[in-house]
């Protein structure tokens, strides 16, 4: 049993929304009681509230509440106005402020099987890379375009060679270092985008769990400092998990998805 709420009212009915957002989609009265450790005769009291303003909405087969008609249309509205941009500005501001160097976001474009660049929040150094807003770019090259190739599908990854006409030999060379930004969520790159700058990317995901696009730092290869490589993916990793968690993205289930264990 775990208390995640204020001891009032406002903040118990915030509890019991973020159950289902956080954790299922459907919770029975007595389980979702003793996972918010609520009593059963107060949460019966903010489920009817709820459903009375159809926030929630009950099965009339299993019993269970799930989300209603009210709540799934304020969460549209919501989610139209979030856009990637929006959402990931702050993250940005803070990764610029802290670590002093340009940051930009990419955004993947699935209809033409590249990204773009759609914003960037620079240091205050003198000498800045800059790289184009709103050009569409392959996503084969360098830590913006690999930390999203990395994360595609086998079929979407596979039109990406196409798209891309990208060879036997490189094929094989990419899907290497595919494997390895799985594994270590980010990737380092120099020299590929742009001569004489390095990067350091990783990925953003949706609600749907799809990467939509990436995060880097850049600065020029002669101005790194190697003895910050380890703070600086730290958080670059950190505030691209917070866009995709403010996106509506679930890390744990999809790792738990991938591993083929039951999320349910």
């Amino acid at each position: 049993m775990s208390t995640r709420y204020s001891n009032n009212v406002i903040s118990k009915t915030f509890a019991v929304l973020k159950a289902f957002t956080d954790e299922k989609a459907e919770w029975g009265v007595h389980e979702l009681a003793r996972d918010l450790g609520i009593p059963t005769s107060s949460l019966h009291r903010i489920l009817k509230t709820l459903r009375d303003e159809n926030m929630l909405e009950v099965s009339s087969v299993t019993g269970k509440y799930s989300f209603g008609p009210e709540m799934i249309r304020m969460a549209s509205i919501i989610s139209s106005q979030a856009t990637l941009k929006k959402v990931a500005k702050p993250f940005m501001e803070k990764l610029a402020s802290t670590l002093d160097e340009s940051i930009y976001l990419a955004q993947y474009n699935p209809s033409h099987k590249k990204l773009a660049f759609i914003d960037s929040v620079h240091g205050s150094h003198a000498l800045q890379y800059v790289l184009g807003i709103g050009l569409l770019q392959s996503i084969t090259i360098a830590a913006s375009g690999k930390a999203i190739l990395a994360f595609l599908d086998e079929k979407e990854l596979e039109d990406v060679f196409k798209a891309e006409n990208v060879d036997k030999v490189k094929r094989i060379e990419l899907k290497n270092e595919i494997e390895k930004i799985r594994d270590d969520g980010y990737i380092i790159t120099a020299n590929e985008r742009l001569l004489g700058s390095l990067s350091v990317g990783a990925p953003i995901f949706d609600a749907s769990e799809k990467v939509i696009g990436s995060i880097i730092y850049t600065v020029p290869v002669d101005r790194f400092d190697k003895t910050k490589e380890q703070l600086i993916i730290k958080l670059v990793m950190e505030e691209t998990g917070e866009i995709s968690n403010v996106l509506g993205y679930k890390r744990e289930a999809t790792l738990l998805k991938r591993s083929g264990a039951d999320v349910e």
